[in-house]
């Protein structure tokens, strides 16, 4: 949980987001402010995950699309499995990015690592 605390306080204050780890909490933001859940599975070792945390989430467009669009969640499945089963969301590698809408349902999937012009356009056909 600690790995996870870290990683989140760089998140935002790179990104400027603000990365949740509470899957009930970012669901009850996004009904709130009527926005969707985007939503990154990713795990400590992982040098993929790596990659996508340290290039792609940074980039300032991706970063203004997903404060204005979504509520950020980063669920760890080393640090915060229980989130994840919680989650109910199930990936056959890591990283994997899902766009939910408010209510939990799986409107886009994104599995695997991919730099920021790919990425941008998965968050844009959501």
């Amino acid at each position: 949980m600690k790995k996870l605390a870290l990683v989140l306080a760089f998140a935002a204050s790179v990104f400027g987001a603000e990365w949740l780890e509470n899957y009930g909490e970012a669901l009850e933001k996004a009904r709130d402010q009527k926005k969707l859940v985007l939503v990154v599975v990713m795990r400590q070792s992982c040098p993929y995950c790596r990659m996508l945390i340290d290039e792609t989430l940074p980039n300032k467009a991706i970063n203004d699309k997903i404060e204005s669009e979504f509520i950020p969640l980063m669920l760890d499945t080393e640090e915060n499995p229980k989130q994840v089963v919680a989650s109910r969301l199930t990936a056959s590698a890591v990283p994997a990015t899902f766009i939910l809408n408010a209510y939990g349902e799986t409107k886009a999937t994104l599995i695997g690592y991919r730099p920021p012009m790919e990425f941008m356009r998965f968050l844009q056909n959501e």
